[in-house]
């Protein structure tokens, strides 16, 4: 095996990458771009943190990936690496299949998981942009609803917990705020470690049309965008199932070269979210009085597991068959499509293990009661005070 990160996520790429040549374009001597007035993609890449040995590859992946899409598609970069400023720059797509790149903004040092500086970014690069729509890929670290230190008030976000920059994180919440009040973006990536959780879907549920993202662990080189990004700019349903798929079929390349195989994602119509919410609730009403949690398929090696599968779940807490019915018919309208590999890799619990996937809805969640370390923290999450709350 390749040495490890350990800090439950990224396994080290110890292959080094450059970029695909791309062209400097200065707008005094340039002529005219063409660019597609469809789709924009707009990339943040923060890897102020113990990721940035990935930085090269995925810039490399994302440039390989905007030369197999149409002419004339722009791509927004915005890339915060250790040991350099952050930038936010603009590709395209030229017609000679040359990759085109104007540099918009050099930031001063900041902290790109604070809520402020994500929404400048994000401004600029709409205000920059000439789609009718946009594409958003966030790739960084992730912990599903697991809180984390927030860089505006130095205290534990209240819940879900997305991006790392040094050792602080961005409070999903202030992501959907900073989404929902502005144009919302068509699809949205979080390629980052167990971001796949319901209770993240939830909170984005007015914030994006659909939702791609893992309930399980990400490998570093995460997903692959080469194969991925010319159809996430296709832009439908179909078209972001098919990347999916581009996906898995990597997976199973061993491009790590250490015979490791893995890989999960999902598809949520974040339109069907709040149904399922209520169909839930409606299983809630039909539960039975105690579970067997070890039983059910998990998505980590944590003792007590912190990820588990939504459906599993489920239909371990009650035997009725109506509530069960109208779940699997609601859950099937919410996760579009879904892809993983027979079995996933892990750092949680202390160990590199690969972990059996049995089950797999889509979804996973956190069942209440299971570490009274975490409950407290699972209470602020708008999925539990929606669906448990008295």
């Amino acid at each position: 095996m390749k040495p490890i990160i350990p800090i439950y996520m990224y396994r080290y790429f110890n292959v080094m990458f450059f970029l695909l040549p791309i062209v400097a374009c200065s707008c005094s001597k340039q002529k005219e771009v063409f660019i597609n007035k469809d789709m924009s993609l707009f990339i943040f890449i923060i890897s102020d943190n113990n990721l940035d040995d990935h930085t090269d590859y995925i810039e490399n992946d994302l440039v390989r990936g905007l030369k197999g899409c149409p002419v004339g598609t722009e791509l927004f970069l915005y890339i915060d690496r250790q040991n350099e400023q952050p930038s936010l720059r603009h590709l395209f797509l030229l017609e000679s299949g040359q990759v085109g790149v104007k540099t918009i903004a050099q930031y001063e040092e900041q902290c790109s998981t604070s809520p402020q500086v994500f929404r400048e970014v994000l401004n600029t690069m709409i205000s920059q942009s000439s789609g009718r729509r946009y594409g958003l890929i966030y790739w960084s670290h992730g912990s599903g609803w697991l809180p984390g230190l927030s860089p505006d008030n130095a205290s534990w976000t209240s819940t879900r917990a997305l991006g790392t920059d040094g050792i602080y994180s961005m409070d999903i919440d202030d992501m959907d705020n900073i989404l929902s009040g502005n144009r919302t973006p068509y699809f949205t990536v979080l390629d980052a470690c167990f971001m796949g959780a319901i209770e993240v879907a939830y909170s984005l549920r007015n914030s994006t049309e659909y939702l791609i993202a893992s309930p399980a662990e990400t490998l570093g080189a995460g997903f692959s965008y080469h194969l991925m990004l010319p159809e996430l700019v296709n832009g439908s349903r179909e078209s972001l199932a098919r990347s999916l798929d581009k996906y898995l079929d990597y997976c199973y390349t061993d491009y790590y070269g250490d015979g490791t195989i893995s890989g999960m994602a999902s598809l949520i119509d974040c339109s069907q979210v709040e149904s399922l919410a209520s169909a839930f609730k409606s299983v809630l009403e039909h539960s039975k009085d105690s579970i067997d949690r070890d039983g059910i398929q998990a998505f980590d090696c944590s003792y007590p597991h912190i990820y588990y599968d939504l459906d599993d779940y489920v239909h371990s807490i009650t035997d009725d068959s109506l509530s069960l019915a109208s779940f699997e018919n609601q859950l099937k309208k919410t996760v579009i499509h879904k892809v993983s590999t027979p079995s996933v890799f892990t750092q949680t619990g202390g160990r590199d293990s690969m972990l059996a996937i049995n089950h797999f809805s889509g979804l996973s969640t956190y069942i209440p009661g299971s570490s009274p370390g975490y409950d407290y923290a699972y209470m602020q999450t708008g999925w539990y005070k929606d669906c448990y709350g008295k």
